[in-house]
């Protein structure tokens, strides 16, 4: 699993791509997506909570099924303000698949190996044959998980997302650029 910078620089990059869709300040809702990239691995508080933190990780959050429920969520609470349902559902199901799609091409040293993709169509867990990122290492207590993250092994992992993920970042800003460079709309004044 890539760590939060990594599924953070995805989100930054939806945003990028699509501006102030969900909040008008624009920090806000850059803000917004970066927390939405990142939700499935809210799946490490329960077990942070009872000291297992790698207990419920890579469960039902991680799956498709979950994607769509939090679209719906997402749709629910911010239709009244944009009345555009479709792309708000789309965008929120592509932002936080994300995360399940860097966690997939994610080596996986701890069983069940990979995530549980089509639940609750299927049990099955699903990981790539051939893996782009490393697999983060980290303490399975609570009172050393977070210290546990800070190692040479994750730095490395760190780089290789900021480089790889961060270049759709720039990728992104740099389409953005092109496509309102023309647009007398997008310049103010």
């Amino acid at each position: 699993m890539p760590l939060p910078i990594g599924h953070g620089l995805a989100g930054i990059a939806f945003f990028q791509a699509r501006p102030g869709l969900f909040l008008t300040k624009k920090w806000l809702d850059a803000l917004f997506l970066v927390f939405l990239s990142n939700l499935p691995d809210a799946d490490f508080l329960p077990g942070l909570m009872t000291g297992s933190p790698n207990r419920y990780h890579h469960g039902i959050f991680h799956s498709l099924g979950a994607a769509l429920v939090v679209s719906a969520v997402i749709v629910l609470i911010f239709f009244r303000k944009k009345q555009q349902p479709k792309i708000l559902f789309a965008v929120s199901f592509l932002v936080y698949s994300s995360h399940l799609l860097l966690d997939f091409f994610t080596r996986d040293f701890a069983a069940p190996y990979g995530l549980p993709l089509f639940w609750p169509f299927s049990k099955s867990y699903y990981i790539a044959a051939r893996p782009i990122f490393s697999n983060i290492t980290r303490s399975s207590r609570s009172s050393d998980f977070f210290p546990s993250l800070f190692n040479s092994h994750n730095l490395k992992a760190a780089l290789l997302e900021i480089v790889l993920i961060g270049g759709l970042v720039l990728m992104a800003t740099m389409v953005r650029f092109l496509l309102t460079k023309g647009n007398p709309r997008s310049n103010p004044g």
